[in-house]
């Protein structure tokens, strides 16, 4: 079953609808948790996801610091995990969806935009500043980061669903494979 729903995601990528429901049940589960013991599950889970990053990713990566490039992660999961993975990976910020705490306790609320689709623009702009996004680079594999890629000097789809595969075409983005 899940062999079949990471298939068919990757042909289609995640809905709007999905996203939110998806969204919507993580944050239900969240609240009322205590924010503390999460500390250590981030830290575990942040190295093993940088740790799947394919080689061709990494060297990317390299080449865009060597370059003095800024470079973000830029993803629709929790904030902190991001931000791990982005420590892990060696690049300047890790930029995702916060949750709102209160008394050390997530509240099963949202502390700021989704950052999926238009909201991953919104909590880009939040967390860096000064920013010129007609000389930034993005790589994405989903159509709902349209929005971010649409508002870049540079877009590149990375191993495409078929929307954002059709979309790049259409508007002659480089379309690459990183496995």
């Amino acid at each position: 079953m899940l062999a079949g729903k990471e298939l068919l995601f990757r042909r289609r990528g995640l809905s709007e609808h999905g996203a939110e429901r998806l969204r919507s049940r993580l944050l239900a589960l969240a609240a009322g948790l205590d924010q503390a013991p999460l500390a250590a599950v981030v830290e575990t889970v942040g190295a093993e996801v940088a740790g799947m990053v394919p080689p061709a990713a990494l060297r990317l990566v390299s080449q865009h610091l060597e370059l003095g490039d800024y470079c973000v992660v830029l993803s629709s999961s929790p904030h902190e995990l991001v931000e791990r993975v982005a420590t892990h990976l060696g690049v300047h910020q890790g930029v995702g969806t916060r949750t709102e705490v209160i008394d050390g306790r997530m509240t099963g609320r949202l502390d700021g935009p989704f950052c999926h689709s238009d909201g991953k623009l919104a909590r880009l702009r939040d967390e860096v500043d000064t920013i010129d996004l007609s000389r930034a680079s993005a790589y994405s594999d989903a159509a709902s980061d349209l929005p971010l890629l649409s508002a870049c000097g540079y877009p590149v789809a990375v191993n495409p669903d078929r929307q954002l595969r059709s979309a790049a075409r259409a508007a002659g983005w480089p379309i690459i494979a990183l496995h």
